[in-house]
């Protein structure tokens, strides 16, 4: 084993048997963000934010991510950067979906209208419009007490057929 590895295992050992609460479950989501890659083939930041993704019958994308350590600002709300990458994930993924292409991010515009307080965040997404080269998607990201924390917009380059 490298002097590195045997840092980076020694250093884990320590933070599950010294380390808070928060710390561990730091440790939990990056094993998870490396068990999706592997599996699903992702993105790691999908594992870290622990991404579980449905299409609705009504052509909307639907993601729910639980609120955790990783996520969370000095305010103990989600963060800015974190709920602009949920919205930009839930769009990405309608936008591929809805138009069977692997799609990337050209532009995105992000209101942010609440705290991102509680259990969960809810991400829905739907297509505006498409074209032969790019796909313009709305968002709305709410807690689960129904309260709407972002609601944005995003366009998508249409890269080749998945």
């Amino acid at each position: 084993m490298r002097k590195d590895q045997e840092s980076l295992l020694q250093f884990m050992q320590d933070t599950l048997a010294n380390g808070t609460e928060d710390e561990e479950q730091i440790l939990y989501l990056a094993r998870q963000a490396i068990e999706y890659m592997r599996e699903r083939k992702t993105a790691y930041i999908a594992g870290f934010l622990g991404l579980q993704g449905e299409y609705l019958e009504d052509g909307t994308y639907r993601f729910e991510v639980p609120i955790t350590p990783f996520m969370l600002n000095q305010m103990k709300a989600a963060h800015g950067g974190i709920t602009a990458t949920l919205a930009d994930s839930v769009m990405g993924a309608v936008a591929s979906r809805s138009t069977g292409y692997k799609v990337v991010t050209t532009e995105i515009n992000v209101h942010y209208l609440t705290p991102g307080t509680g259990d969960r965040l809810i991400a829905t997404a739907s297509v505006l419009r498409h074209g032969k080269t790019l796909c313009v998607c709305e968002c709305k990201i709410h807690n689960e007490q129904g309260r709407l924390v972002l609601a944005g917009t995003g366009s998508f380059y249409l890269v080749e057929p998945r």
